[in-house]
């Protein structure tokens, strides 16, 4: 293959070949290899040069860090960047675990075959695709773990629990192991289901959020919740018992919980309106950079990036996966949008399996299925692996144990003994996202203010950060929002527990930002004219929502950045 064919190709025949020997060799040409040869002049270090891209040991050993730079067009180094099937061909290869050659990527092929038709793994389905038997199965054991008594460890009320209220406080939110800690979480869960007589076999199904068909599960036997929007909403069938209402009075009294227990919901209508005010794809609202598009997300070359984290490990509110996760459990209803008592929400469950498999796909499509991979991963980020495996470090409390496991024991999913049924890996080229769009990867923050509101004069097109919020100053789940011109752009959901200075891992993560950006356009109508408003996601008793000064949660600055 040429050159010009790689620039240019056949995309079908790069997709079925995607191995060094055919393909991904190609990709770099002599200007590439003596560039990164001779990056560092160190005469001292050999090892001190950066990457030999004639070697395959090398190229596969640091293909995460080679995607990230070629997708943020870092690389090549003053010349025309890669194309979007030149990206994509070498994500194929990526994605395919790297093949060396043809032997290899037929090894890679019926291994993901054979995962497919595995009996022995947990094959997780969409809950759009429970139909039968295994519908009636699947209400039978979230209606059995209800019935069960409070204190057993099986029960719905001992597992919602385990998330916040009322037993010990572990709460693993806007961390590097979130994701694990919940993959954990809903395995504990699924096993419980799976002890109830009849259910052995029985796998906790997804919700898949982006598909605005809303699962008429969601209104049978034990999913039934209250719907504010109903003229008369009906309790819902799990109700938490009289001593936790009891024991937990705000609940009710900032309206996580009707006063007899029932969970609080938004139907189908109201839960895909206000979830497409935060969320975009090829059809909603598609441009809107300040939305959330989960395809795009996916792409994300980094764990970090992905997951929603800066390269020293703080959560930065921005396009991530636990931006949208906090987004989806507000538009979803009251309470879901309290980390106290959403996991006694029968729906939470399904919702966090979705998660789990989006970081899942994402994993297979990064070749990050194992912890070797994984933590190439995560160095390429700039950041340390020590959650990953170190002793002690690693702990997934209460689930190291019950289960037995610590993160790096939760990287394979297949070895868990779980697996997802969904469409085969993406094989065709990815969305195409604007260069304005990768241009928005942060880096240093330039331009300050420390007033929530001020003037911007005429700029090109500007990212802003709102900085270091003391969430532990705020009793609640809250929302960020940007206004110009005095109307409202976007805004940013932030999902915590009421008292998040009760939690260890809250106060040593006290500090969250928030990442908005700014078409030129739109400032210059509204004369650079920007407020940014923090306010509780509760209610006071006059039914409006408190907005909390930047001076009482320690004093925040609005960081703007020029984006060129």
């Amino acid at each position: 293959m040429t050159k010009a064919e790689l620039n240019n190709p056949d995309f079908s025949s790069i997709i079925a070949e995607p191995v060094w020997e055919k393909e991904v060799q190609y990709f770099f040409d002599d200007q590439d290899y003596n560039c990164m040869m001779h990056a560092n002049n160190d005469a001292k270090n050999e090892n001190a040069r950066t990457i030999d891209l004639k070697s395959y040991s090398e190229v596969s050993g640091l293909s995460a860090k080679i995607y990230y730079y070629v997708y943020y067009q870092f690389m090549p180094m003053g010349k025309t960047k890669w194309n979007q099937n030149k990206l994509f061909s070498f994500r194929n290869w990526l994605t395919h675990g790297c093949p060396k050659d043809t032997a290899a990527l037929e090894v890679f092929k019926n291994k993901q075959v054979a995962i497919s038709k595995d009996t022995n793994l947990r094959h997780r389905k969409n809950i759009n695709d429970i139909k039968g038997v295994e519908k009636e199965n699947l209400l039978k054991a979230f209606q059995g773990i209800m019935d069960l008594p409070n204190n057993h460890p099986n029960s719905f009320y001992t597992l919602g629990g385990i998330h916040w209220y009322p037993g010990n406080t572990y709460c693993e939110h806007h961390i590097h192991p979130f994701l694990a800690w919940h993959r954990a979480y809903i395995l504990q869960f699924e096993n419980a289901l799976r002890s109830i007589n009849g259910c052995e076999d029985v796998t906790l199904p997804y919700w898949d959020i982006s598909d605005d068909t809303y699962p008429e599960i969601f209104s049978e036997g034990p999913f039934i919740a209250s719907h504010p929007q109903d003229k008369k909403p009906t309790p819902s069938t799990y109700k938490l018992p009289p001593k936790f209402m009891t024991d937990y009075p705000n609940e009710v009294k900032y309206g996580s919980l009707k006063a007899d227990g029932s969970i609080i919901r938004n139907n189908a209508t109201v839960y895909n309106e206000n979830k497409w005010k935060y969320i975009r794809d090829a059809t909603h609202d598609s441009t809107n950079i300040n939305k959330v598009y989960l395809d795009k997300i996916i792409q994300s070359p980094l764990w970090n990036a992905f997951n929603g984290l800066d390269k020293s490990g703080s959560y930065v509110a921005s396009e991530s996966l636990m931006h949208a996760h906090d987004m989806i459990h507000n538009s979803n209803g009251a309470t879901t949008a309290n980390q106290d008592v959403t996991g006694f929400e029968p729906v939470f469950w399904l919702f966090h399996a979705n998660w789990d498999r989006l970081m899942w796909q994402w994993q297979k499509l990064h070749h990050t299925t194992n912890v070797s991979d994984f933590k190439k991963n995560v160095k390429a980020c700039g950041d340390n692996t020590d959650w990953i495996d170190g002793v002690g470090l690693n702990n997934l409390d209460p689930f190291t144990e019950s289960l037995g496991l610590t993160v790096d024991k939760t990287i394979n999913l297949n070895d868990m003994g779980i697996n997802y049924v969904e469409p085969a890996l993406p094989l065709t080229k990815p969305e195409i996202f604007s260069t304005k769009e990768m241009a928005l990867s942060r880096s240093v923050n330039k331009g300050q203010s420390n007033k929530s509101a001020f003037t911007v004069s005429n700029m090109s097109y500007v990212s802003l950060r709102v900085k270091d919020v003391d969430r532990l100053k705020i009793p609640g789940s809250f929302t960020v929002s940007l206004y110009l011109g005095g109307e409202l752009l976007q805004t940013r959901f932030f999902l915590q527990a009421t008292n998040p200075g009760n939690c260890a891992n809250c106060v040593k993560q006290a500090l969250v930002s928030f990442d908005f950006e700014i078409e030129n356009e739109k400032l210059q109508k509204a004369d650079g004219k920007v407020k940014v408003e923090i306010q509780l996601s509760s209610e006071n008793s006059d039914g409006k929502r408190p907005v909390i000064p930047f001076n009482k949660i320690g004093g925040p600055t609005i960081n703007i950045r020029l984006i060129h």
